[in-house]
């Protein structure tokens, strides 16, 4: 008993409590300077996305898991939400079919920042995403230089609200050069649970046409017509909508 108590006094006086932390300190600092393994990029094709819609809605949830099961079989980052997959890998379609010159040196801006899914997946296939948030205001002309940006996105989780969805067209489009994309989600649903109806949706597209916006793909009158169906089938049920504009 005398030898325990001994030691134990010994663990916890001040000199012995130094040395252990400067051990622990100098293990720390060793392991800070080891090399870290490097992510293993993925090299994918404008033709790995053939069939995968930039505009779209999503009505049903087994389209969502597909889609998160194919980006799995090509080799992309692990994700739980199918619904962010589904927008996330539409994006990435866009990207490798109308944006990347084959390079990977396209200026990507991802409002919803780096530890989306979006993001993570551009970055294992070689781009450098930048979390800047450009449909804030003064952001654009401030925090990065208007015309500079080849894709603007904000996808789900981080929809655009309805209400708002047209400053965020205006301020994300104002960072794009002639040619760029700028890629949103909307829920789909009643106003009052914040979503957007299909009729409203079709009217933001032709407001953004005005505005110098062009839809990137097609948004199907039979797929508006399921929408509404979902939506009224019952409470709390919604869909989302993938809307791909380029700057004219």
């Amino acid at each position: 008993m005398k030898v325990h108590s001994s030691a134990a006094r010994l663990s916890g006086s001040p000199a012995v409590q130094r040395v252990v932390g400067r051990a622990r300190q100098a293990a720390k600092d060793t392991a800070a300077k080891l090399p870290r393994p490097v992510e293993q990029k993925v090299s994918l094709r404008a033709a790995d996305f053939n069939g995968v819609r930039s505009t779209g809605l999503l009505l049903d949830g087994d389209e969502a898991r597909l889609a998160r099961k194919a980006a799995r079989r090509l080799g992309l980052a692990r994700t739980l939400d199918d619904t962010s997959a589904w927008a996330a890998f539409g994006a990435l379609a866009a990207l490798l079919r109308v944006v990347d010159d084959g390079r990977r040196h396209s200026v990507i801006v991802d409002t919803a920042g780096t530890r989306s899914v979006f993001s993570r997946w551009a970055t294992k296939i070689g781009f450098a995403p930048l979390a800047v948030d450009v449909m804030r205001p003064d952001v654009v002309g401030t925090d990065i230089d208007a015309g500079s940006v080849d894709l603007v996105v904000r996808l789900h989780p981080h929809s655009s609200d309805p209400a708002t969805v047209d400053e965020d067209l205006a301020r994300g489009t104002a960072a794009l050069r002639r040619g760029g994309l700028i890629m949103i989600s909307l829920r789909l649903g009643p106003r009052e649970a914040g979503g957007i109806a299909v009729a409203d949706v079709r009217s933001l597209v032709a407001r953004a046409d005005e505005q110098g916006l062009s839809l990137v793909g097609d948004l199907a009158l039979e797929e508006g017509r399921q929408a509404n169906t979902v939506a009224a089938a019952e409470n709390g049920n919604f869909g989302l909508a993938l809307l791909t504009f380029r700057r004219r």
